[in-house]
């Protein structure tokens, strides 16, 4: 009987250095620690010997910018930290209008792509081509063109009802403002109110969500979105009077050649905007179409059989199953919104990456300005994905949850079922 033949140990030990795992794994990492080291050398002796620090930013900033956000400005006395805040400021305002208006924009394009209505669909499709394979600077400056060169002057102004004015200064829109009602204190008793609105809206999301899990075991119509949204109108409306109307609507006028009261959005603002949104919700509409696509055609032909409405089958069958696929995708998206809108420069919109460079011309101190920069954008952008990431995470906890009763897709077609058939009349 042949004796086993025991374990090569010996001949990883007897081979050459350069064919041992274990060796080639050091050497790698002593390659890019050396890399590393250089690069780090490099950066250091390419800087200078000259010295570093932030103390630049609490001297006035000597200068003004076209600030539309931050009315307490003031560019002969405000620090330059201030003014760098505002240009923050001002990328935040367009980044979160941007997200919401291109996830609204892309959900209905991606929808739309797949209708069977020919012409519906093919316009969708061009949408979707046109703006995603066109440059982003070149959309962000026509549409700057077109709201500086395509609108009436301000003499020329388009008036509706001393309401809403139009030209090629922007559009200037009612706003509401604080006031201190019969309590006094404007500042305050706004922010009491704001806090009304808050838990009103805590208690009224929580009625709804109580009202569907009513309608989901008993099967009995609870109308949870009626009745929230009729008590959270209630407590804002009755807080409101309460408080003493703590805020009143501002109308807009015309004072010379520029907007007065109310609120202007400026072509600068509207451009930037229009651009980041077109664009992004381009990319948007064809990760919802992708989604959509992606499920099994049987469960909307389950939702079919059962008398599902063209309404009732998108948001309670297909929507909620393909949402766990949009998120990562989607989330893609938001944080390019955020980057690209970098490209304010473009159309003279003074927000984070322009105001930056403005400081940075005037009075130096390059590479504490873009330091700063890095670490703007990147706080903006990890903010961003920890949003979508409690969403996701949530959307995929109560998905667990559902799956432990039953199959995601049995529990939404017992559900629209019950939602269309009275429980007594259920077989």
């Amino acid at each position: 009987m042949a004796a086993n033949p025991s374990p090569p140990t010996s001949l990883a030990a007897g081979a050459p250095l350069i064919y041992q795992r274990r060796i080639r794994r050091w050497a790698v990492q002593i390659v890019y620690l050396a890399i590393t080291a250089f690069v780090i050398f490099y950066v250091v002796q390419a800087l200078g010997e000259r010295e570093y620090g932030f103390g630049f930013l609490n001297q006035p900033a000597g200068f003004d910018i076209g600030n539309q956000w931050l009315v307490d400005f003031d560019g002969t006395t405000s620090s330059r930290l201030t003014l760098f805040f505002v240009g923050v400021w001002s990328t935040v305002r367009v980044v979160a209008v941007v997200i919401a208006l291109s996830t609204v924009l892309g959900v209905i394009v991606g929808v739309a792509r797949l209708s069977p209505s020919w012409l519906l669909s093919k316009t969708a499709m061009l949408f979707v081509e046109l703006f995603r394979n066109t440059p982003l600077y070149v959309q962000v400056v026509i549409w700057y063109a077109i709201g500086l060169f395509g609108l009436p002057t301000i003499q020329n102004v388009v008036n509706i009802g001393n309401f809403l004015f139009l030209s090629n200064r922007g559009v200037a829109l009612p706003w509401p403002h604080e006031q201190g009602g019969f309590w006094g204190g404007a500042d305050w008793m706004v922010g009491v109110w704001v806090g009304v609105l808050v838990i009103g809206g805590a208690v009224a999301l929580k009625v709804r969500k109580r009202l569907q899990n009513q309608e989901q075991a008993t099967g009995q119509t609870r109308y949870p979105n009626r009745i929230a949204m009729g008590m959270f109108a209630g407590i804002a409306v009755v807080s409101f009077f309460l408080l003493g109307m703590p805020v009143y609507v501002d109308r807009p006028i015309i004072e010379g050649t520029n907007y007065a009261e109310g609120m202007a959005v400026r072509p600068e603002f509207a451009a930037l905007t229009l651009g980041l949104t077109v664009y992004t919700g381009a990319f948007i509409a064809e990760i919802v179409r992708a989604s959509i696509q992606a499920l099994p055609k049987g469960q909307t032909e389950a939702a079919n059989a059962i008398g599902l409405s063209n309404y009732q089958r998108l948001t309670l069958i297909i929507l909620p199953q393909a949402l766990r696929q949009m998120i990562p995708s989607i989330t893609n998206q938001y944080l390019n919104a955020n980057k690209n809108s970098s490209i304010a420069l473009g159309v003279s919109y003074f927000d984070l990456f322009f105001v930056a460079n403005i400081i940075s011309n005037k009075i130096g101190h390059a590479v504490e300005i873009f330091f700063m920069i890095i670490v703007t954008y990147t706080v903006l952008s990890l903010s961003i994905s920890l949003v979508m990431n409690i969403a996701n995470s949530r959307i995929t906890a109560r998905d667990k949850e559902d799956g432990t009763r039953t199959s995601g897709l049995r529990q939404r077609l017992i559900y629209a079922l019950r939602s269309r058939v009275p429980m007594g009349e259920t077989s």
